[in-house]
């Protein structure tokens, strides 16, 4: 579908520094989590599917931490899934199309975060993709674990035209309008033509590029046929747009109040 298939052939020689040392003999070892900052015992919980690159943005190996730190500042417990190096670990996992892949490794490390302790899959979770986490954050979203509320894509990538495609949860997508790389006519086209248009919110951010809300990329990079540039205006707004959405979906959740974030 895009190029971006190029870069999640190459994350597997991409590691990095600020990332915790693990044994990369198992799956689990490329999974981070991170807890929630606020009290109790039991927090909601957030999935975080990193882009084509892995767990390093152009050298950037702080984003998706800072990230995960701003969501357990919000009360959730996180799981960052370094998919591509988790994937050849898992039996079936790297050689099936990319949104099953994502799947497969998404359903271990809830597994993998159940047995350990990382995260109470009692509570509501969500999903949180950006470019070709896309992929797994729409398939999960069309067949969601237990207790997942809602998916979240940045330019996400898409797992085909949409046609027959059925989100079970809804789905923020935040989008700049330049992108390159995931087309927003494509992703208005892949929304109208699945089975409840409604169940997407989609937010547009003029002048914004792939990568918008990354701020290493504040010089841009041109790579694989895009731009990747930070846009501190749409970086904000989709901040924003993002904590609304999360807090909607957790009261329409009725979670117990021990699951709550605040």
């Amino acid at each position: 579908m895009m190029k971006l298939a190029l870069v999640a052939s190459l994350a597997l020689a991409l590691t990095a520094a600020s990332a915790p040392a693990q044994d990369a003999q198992t799956a689990a070892s490329h999974y981070y989590p991170s807890e929630a900052k606020t009290p109790g015992a039991a927090h909601p919980w957030l999935l975080m599917l990193p882009g084509g690159g892995g767990i390093d943005v152009f050298g950037d190996g702080h984003f998706y931490f800072d990230v995960a730190r701003e969501w357990n500042e919000a009360g959730y417990d996180v799981l960052v899934l370094h998919y591509q190096a988790a994937a050849p670990l898992i039996p079936g996992a790297g050689q099936a199309p990319p949104p099953k892949m994502e799947q497969a490794v998404a359903i271990d490390a809830l597994a993998t975060a159940k047995a350990k302790g990382w995260l109470d899959l009692q509570c509501p979770g969500f999903v949180m993709g950006f470019s070709f986490g896309g992929n797994g954050t729409m398939q999960l979203a069309a067949e969601p674990p237990a207790n997942l509320i809602g998916a979240i894509g940045f330019y996400p990538a898409l797992p085909g035209s949409g046609e027959g495609f059925a989100a079970k949860v809804p789905v923020l997508v935040l989008q700049g309008d330049e992108d390159q790389l995931v087309s927003p006519a494509r992703l208005d086209a892949f929304v109208k033509a699945s089975a409840d248009p409604a169940k997407f919110t989609v937010m547009h951010y003029p002048g914004a590029h792939h990568g918008f809300d990354i701020p290493s990329l504040a010089k841009p990079v041109i790579y694989n046929g895009g731009r990747f540039e930070f846009q501190p205006e749409a970086e904000l707004a989709s901040h924003l747009a993002v904590t609304a959405f999360r807090d909607e979906r957790l009261v329409a959740a009725n979670a117990p109040a021990e699951c709550r974030s605040r």
